[in-house]
């Protein structure tokens, strides 16, 4: 099996995924289809890549012979620089499989070129959890942020005094660093931003969930012409009406900080959603009583099959198989 790729810009750097991309190799076709089908990381992983390829602005023109040969050359020299620096030998046409793979080559090393210098020029940096994994990490400027499974959180390179923007598509928990400049600190999500200082919150920006609890110092919600000025300990998620606070117990939402799931009469409807977003694994209530049932216990949120095992001491019978989850409560 092919070693996991684990970013967006390695991803877009594999000649053999650019070949599947543009289709000049049907192995390479048929191998990435495999990947892809077998495993729901890599596939997550493939779908932004395209996405990005498909953001590329790329005008369209004929490779001329010259512009091949420099092609083969820059490729022969790149793999096989001690050849390459060998007396020349002339250039011979060839017409066999070899030109076609040949040709097939340059053109995915001219195209990885031009997205390398996409990324390099935008200044885009990501950071992103697989599923079922939650990381922390720091930031340029020492704010530290905590990552939940399946989410990415998207910045460019903060010019010194500037406003310090972020994109959450996901959950995460943010502890904010305050700057000597007294810098903003911008978290944008799908319906809201969160504008900070110095402080401590959690964001989730999450198919339709989209809510934001603060632990420590003050946050500014705005969105949707609305502003909401938060205190620790509150709670605001954004619904049909625009932005609402709500009352909420803190632990159930920050729970996952500690890899577990806190529920509290939660709806399975509610939790089968939670799991699927967390393991990217399709999650099936098989009867009536399951899917109007509710939930209420601690449980760890770190091993997807720990968590089967015990959701079968909660009154349910769950099926596992590698692509589905099946939960049928006991009658």
């Amino acid at each position: 099996m092919d070693a996991p790729i684990n970013s967006i810009e390695d991803l877009i750097s594999e000649e053999s995924f650019l070949a599947w991309y543009y289709k000049t190799d049907p192995q390479a076709v048929e191998r990435w289809n495999n990947r892809i089908a077998n495993d729901p990381i890599q596939k997550k992983l493939v779908d932004e890549a395209v996405l990005l390829l498909q953001q590329i602005t790329i005008k369209e023109e004929r490779v001329d012979a010259q512009r091949l040969q420099i092609a083969e050359e820059r490729l022969t020299k790149a793999t096989n620089p001690a050849d390459y620096n060998q007396a020349a030998t002339p250039v011979v046409t060839m017409r066999s499989r070899r030109t076609k793979w040949w040709a097939a080559a340059a053109i995915i090393f001219l195209t990885s070129i031009g997205v390398w210098q996409y990324i390099r020029t935008t200044g885009k940096l990501v950071m992103q959890t697989a599923f079922g994994e939650t990381r922390q990490e720091v930031l340029p400027d020492g704010s530290q942020v905590m990552l939940n499974a399946n989410t990415s959180l998207n910045y460019r390179k903060w010019k010194e005094g500037a406003d310090r923007e972020v994109w959450v598509n996901g959950e995460a928990f943010f502890h904010v660093k305050k700057t000597a400049q007294k810098t903003k600190f911008i978290v944008h999500t799908g319906h809201f931003d969160v504008v900070v200082t110095g402080t401590q919150f959690n964001v989730i920006n999450r198919n339709s969930r989209n809510n934001v609890l603060l632990t420590e110092g003050s946050v500014t919600i705005q969105g949707e012409g609305q502003e909401v000025h938060l205190q620790p300990g509150e709670f605001v998620e954004f619904n049909n009406t625009g932005i609402q606070k709500k009352d909420v117990n803190n632990a159930p939402v920050l729970a996952w900080t500690e890899h577990k799931f806190i529920f509290e009469k939660t709806p399975m409807k509610e939790v089968a959603d939670l799991v699927a977003d967390l393991y990217g694994i399709k999650v099936t209530l098989a009867n009536e009583a399951a899917a109007t049932d509710s939930l209420s216990g601690i449980i760890p949120n770190d091993n997807l099959d720990e968590f089967v095992q015990l959701l079968t001491l909660f009154k349910y019978d769950v099926e596992k198989s590698d692509k589905e989850i099946l939960i049928r409560k006991r009658q």
